[in-house]
């Protein structure tokens, strides 16, 4: 039970509630049919709550102070805000202090341009190692680069749904443990380029560069295929395009889960998601399909920085443990993320799971711990403004603010499984692009059991309202393969998605 010398005036969830409950207590309540990891519960049972710790029933044993009691009661009168978990201001600074200092990690990943001689030299050597094994060698490029999509033919890989961000943390660690596999390079770390930088020179050359395919996979990737990108001029000029860094930013000021991640549970799809979605299809046709995209050498460290972000993001809303991490998700509008965490069925991130490295929904929560792993920030880290949680909707019972000065576009109600493969949403205003996203899919969407249950697809362009006022708006859908359709897929095909548009609204 963590103690106050004094009572907090204007207590929050993340910052003061949720940290006065140990695990016992937790443990004790939810035996009784009260989750105090969730904020929802503890809002709705607050009463109850406060009527126990005021009469000195509740914790048994060890019951609050009555500093303790008061703070609760205080963060009940200010109308049980939300607030964050750290200062008005976070960066990758706090990370750079304790990965240096006192990080437990062996493993620490670092920015694909701070690697001295020695580590990049063992990371080409590592790399140019398991490109050559035999196909059939589990450690291989080959193998590892299969288990996104082809040719396993099992549909491993996770998009769109809860565990994205799970599935490629345990992907990584096996990637990374095939470099290890590598005599001499068995203290190699897999580097992360950030995104919100250019392209990484050394991600240019052999072999970064490339890869060839040295059999046929299906879908006509044969063998002697050569991954592509754009040119690299082209690259930036999409991340721009798409607002790459702006999703990152508006994410990393989040301080739930579902808007932190974006797209389900009904959250807006301008987050990390989005940013994910957008940096594929920017970065070439190979990387834009999901089928093949792990064949493209970045995607490695395209995808090592997504990690990184969730680990930062995790550190920042003290979300490094699975009790921490339970606080920040919506257990009454999510139950599909809140399952992931607390059903064994559900833990399972195949095939790694029964597989090595052996994890689950479980064991990666805890980079730094369980997993080895911690980054080091880039050596200009990103100062955030954390903001407050901004949505469409309020409960009628609870005061709000509006946010005015900023819109709320979405398009929404896009079936996807008719566009063959990734795709754009380009918003435009009398006739001109004034804002895009992209959406990374695979070229057969239908066989993909996660497209099939989450068809339906929106997304959201958060705009000044200047930006999108006194104009006639438009939106153009653009498939990344323009061989069935061109380059307008119909609206009718997708079944006539619609479009609103909402001022922001908040509680806190």
């Amino acid at each position: 039970m963590n103690t106050n010398p004094q009572p907090v005036s204007n207590p929050t969830w993340y910052g003061d509630i949720r940290n006065m409950f140990n695990q016992t207590d937790i443990d004790h309540m939810k035996a009784q049919g009260l989750d105090l990891t969730s904020y929802d519960e503890v809002k709705n049972s607050a009463g109850g709550i406060y009527g126990q710790v005021a009469a000195g029933n509740m914790p048994p044993g060890t019951p609050w102070t009555q500093d303790q009691v008061n703070t609760f009661l205080n963060w009940m009168t200010n109308g049980y805000p939300k607030g964050s978990a750290s200062s008005s201001k976070t960066s990758d600074s706090a990370m750079m202090a304790r990965v240096s200092s006192v990080s437990k990690a062996t493993r620490i990943r670092k920015d694909i341009n701070d690697l001295n001689e020695t580590e990049l030299s063992n990371l080409k050597t590592a790399f140019t190692a398991i490109m050559a094994k035999d196909t059939n060698d589990p450690n291989s490029y080959f193998v590892q680069a299969g288990y996104h999509w082809l040719p396993t033919g099992n549909l491993f890989c996770q998009h769109h749904v809860p565990g994205y961000n799970p599935w490629h943390r345990a992907y990584l660690v096996g990637f990374e443990n095939a470099l290890r596999s590598v005599p001499g390079c068995e203290n190699v770390t897999l580097p992360y380029w950030d995104i919100t930088t250019p392209f990484p020179d050394v991600l240019k050359i052999a072999p970064f560069d490339q890869y060839t395919l040295p059999k046929d996979i299906g879908q006509g990737f044969n063998a002697g295929y050569v991954t592509q990108r754009y040119d690299y001029p082209t690259i930036q000029q999409n991340l721009l395009a798409y607002s790459v860094t702006e999703d990152i930013n508006r994410a990393l000021t989040k301080t739930d889960w579902e808007d932190f991640n974006g797209y389900f549970a009904g959250a807006a799809y301008n987050t990390i998601i989005a940013a994910h979605d957008s940096g594929h299809v920017s970065i070439g046709s190979t990387m834009a399909n999901q089928s093949v995209a792990a064949f493209d050498p970045v995607f490695w460290f395209f995808h090592a920085n997504w990690d990184r972000l969730f680990w930062l993001w995790q550190t920042q809303m003290k979300a490094t443990n699975l009790n921490g991490l339970l606080s920040t998700i919506n257990k009454q509008t999510d139950q599909q993320s809140y399952q992931i965490f607390t059903n064994p069925v559900l833990e399972t991130l195949n095939p790694f799971t029964s597989n090595p490295p052996n994890l689950n929904t479980i064991t990666i929560i805890d980079s730094e711990n369980s997993l080895d792993i911690d980054y080091q920030p880039p050596k200009t880290p990103t100062v955030l403004n954390m903001l407050p949680k901004t949505q469409r909707t309020t409960l009628a019972s609870e005061k709000f603010f509006v946010h005015t000065n900023r819109v709320n576009v979405r398009v929404q109600g896009l079936n996807r499984l008719k566009i063959p493969g990734s795709f754009k949403v380009h918003l435009l205003k009398d006739g001109k692009v004034i804002a895009s996203r992209g959406f990374f899919q695979p070229a057969e969407v239908e066989k993909c059991e996660n497209c099939v249950q989450n068809a339906v697809v929106h997304f959201d362009f958060e705009l000044p309202l200047e930006e999108v006022s006194n104009g006639q708006l438009g939106v153009w859908v653009e498939p990344i393969d323009k061989s069935f359709v061109g380059d307008h897929f119909p609206h009718k095909l997708m079944g006539n998605p619609t479009v609103d548009v909402h001022f922001l609204l908040s509680n806190e």
